[in-house]
């Protein structure tokens, strides 16, 4: 956080993505919805983060402002966005919970039905698949989960992910303020700017193969996963497991080929 002074009214201002607060990043993307120029979002930025009055924001020199202006940069580049500041969305009586900082608690299933919605949204800029990529991040919490979470292994409060009910969902979801959907769509953009520096090697396999971020390629790599075989329980079991140990496990193997691969190159 940057402390910033005004005669005698002190203010912070956030530094990097994970300093937003909740509304501070709705404000966020509803300004990148608009699509305005730089520099009237910075200002506009500016003027809502220090949550000042318009009689002492005038008091700040052009000098000032430039540089305050110059401490936002951070939201322009690439977004690292890992913290969930939107943990429930209400859509009427019914509240929908998110998953956790990170996707610490999302499945690999559900992570590869997201990222195909959020590869669509960035093709072509629809609204509805912002609804789906949240509809399925965001599902009801288990039934008697304030006693059952002491009982089970899993952490995540939400009800198993499941492809039947994502378009009723969405439908639910496609009320809400694009704002809202859209700061969903920028925290898992942060979470998957994150992954290639957590596992490089997987992401160096896929950059030297012919590999895409499709739903075929997917599709492929969670047949992989299960060793090629193709009934309900093996696929079932892939799907539902952690991401990131789907990951490490991904990580393991990528290394692996690697040093084969540099092996066979030595002879």
């Amino acid at each position: 956080m940057h402390t910033v002074r005004i005669d005698t009214t002190e203010r912070s201002l956030p530094s990097c993505w994970d300093e937003l607060s909740r509304s501070q990043l709705l404000f966020v993307s509803g300004m990148l919805l608009k699509g305005i120029s730089v520099v009237d979002f910075k200002v506009a930025a500016l003027f809502r983060f220090l949550s000042v009055g318009r009689k002492l924001f005038r008091r700040i020199s052009g000098e000032d402002a430039w540089s305050l202006c110059r401490t936002l940069d951070f939201i322009l580049k690439e977004i690292t966005l890992s913290r969930n500041r939107i943990p429930v969305i209400r859509i009427g009586l019914h509240r929908y919970f998110g998953p956790s900082d990170g996707l610490q608690n999302c499945s690999f299933g559900e992570f590869t039905q997201v990222h195909t919605r959020f590869e669509a949204y960035q093709s072509s800029k629809d609204l509805h698949s912002l609804a789906e990529l949240a509809a399925i991040l965001y599902r009801r919490k288990k039934p008697f989960w304030v006693f059952r979470k002491f009982f089970l292994e899993s952490s995540d409060p939400r009800v198993s992910f499941s492809q039947r009910t994502v378009r009723r969902r969405a439908r639910r979801f496609e009320r809400l303020d694009p704002a809202v959907l859209y700061a969903v769509f920028l925290f898992f953009c942060g979470c998957v700017n994150a992954l290639p520096g957590r596992f490089p090697n997987v992401y160096r396999q896929k950059e030297d193969s012919v590999a895409s971020d499709t739903l075929s390629g997917w599709i492929s790599l969670i047949i992989s996963l299960a060793d090629g075989r193709t009934d309900d329980k093996a696929l079932d079991r892939v799907t539902r497991s952690n991401l990131y140990n789907v990951f490490m496990g991904l990580e393991y193997k990528s290394i692996e080929y690697f040093n084969y691969m540099e092996k066979i190159s030595r002879k």
